[in-house]
């Protein structure tokens, strides 16, 4: 049972046209800072997994130059993307659950964007701290944002992506004892919810959204970036 339930969400990002949606999305947004502060410019080794169409990984790529690049995800068109946009990187179709590198490989394992739609969270960030030597980083949405309010009152439309929601207590109880963890909070206001272009949103961000204190944004905010180290 545990095997088919983890492939449900997996089964719809491979075969849905769902990924299409991301050929929309600029490369560089205002959450993808958020994900680079996990990443050192002296890594050696680095992995994104799931890596979609490779966003994440062309801005890593700018901040550490020199690291052999890792991609995996589940849908083979993006796999194929990745390869014409960034030929240098070794990107392959794979599992979240079932990650094909050997135990401490990378010195950074990112997890951007995709956390809230794992069937299993507890079994993936088991694979994606099996694989790091160093640190580990995944965002997640959260239960109280905004968003989730107007969703139920009917300005926001649902959608039917599986999709999970979390509050920081939550979040606190997946995190394994073995790193220490820093969870951040960010964006008050979704860009949905403010009917903003991404590049509107992120201006208003670096302005304005990201000096509201932490106490609001862990709480309230519609996303958690969680850090986490590897301990001694």
């Amino acid at each position: 049972m545990e095997t088919i339930m983890k492939s449900l969400a997996e089964r719809f990002f491979r075969e849905s046209d769902y990924w299409k949606s991301w050929a929309q999305v600029p490369d560089l947004t205002a959450d993808i800072p958020y994900a680079l502060e996990a990443v050192r410019p002296s890594d050696a080794r680095i992995l994104d997994v799931p890596c979609g169409r490779g966003r994440l990984l062309k801005a890593v790529r700018r901040l550490a130059p020199k690291a052999a690049l890792c991609g995996l995800d589940i849908n083979e068109a993006m796999i194929a993307q990745v390869r014409r946009e960034l030929d240098d990187a070794y990107v392959q179709v794979a599992s979240v659950y079932a990650i094909p590198f050997r135990d401490r490989s990378f010195d950074a394992v990112l997890c951007h964007e995709s956390f809230m739609h794992f069937d299993n969270p507890k079994a993936a960030l088991a694979e994606l701290c099996r694989v790091s030597r160093d640190r580990v980083y995944f965002s997640v949405t959260t239960r109280r944002q905004l968003n989730t309010l107007l969703r139920r009152v009917g300005v926001l439309t649902t959608a039917d992506v599986p999709h999970w929601t979390y509050n920081l207590e939550e979040v606190g109880s997946l995190l394994p004892e073995s790193f220490g963890w820093q969870i951040v909070g960010g964006f008050l206001l979704g860009r949905k919810a403010l009917r903003l272009s991404h590049g509107a949103h992120m201006r208003l961000h670096l302005a304005v959204g990201r000096y509201i204190p932490q106490t609001i944004l862990r709480t309230f905010g519609q996303t958690l970036f969680a850090y986490g180290s590897r301990k001694g």
